[in-house]
């Protein structure tokens, strides 16, 4: 029997928001019994188009899982402030 990952999460929440630089940032939280998985996307609109994404885990904090996606989304989308 072939179950997915996905069957077994307790909540699930996606948010919008603008950041400090103007781009718009969509995150989704997913909670499994042993993980917070948070996957940050920015989609542009408008050229210069960018379709960036980035995902950050952690075993108990969903704080910590967003703080990791959204450093590894911010050296990909601004590698010239955040890759020092």
């Amino acid at each position: 029997m072939n179950i997915m990952k996905a069957d077994y999460y307790l909540s699930w929440d996606v948010t919008q928001f603008k950041n400090e630089y103007g781009d718009e940032i969509e995150m989704e939280i997913i909670q499994y019994p042993n993980e917070y998985l948070v996957t940050v996307n920015i989609c542009d609109e408008q050229p210069p188009y960018r379709d960036i994404t980035a995902t950050g885990t952690h075993p108990r904090s969903k704080k910590h899982a967003a703080k990791k996606a959204m450093i590894l989304l911010y050296k990909q989308a601004y590698p010239e402030l955040f890759n020092r």
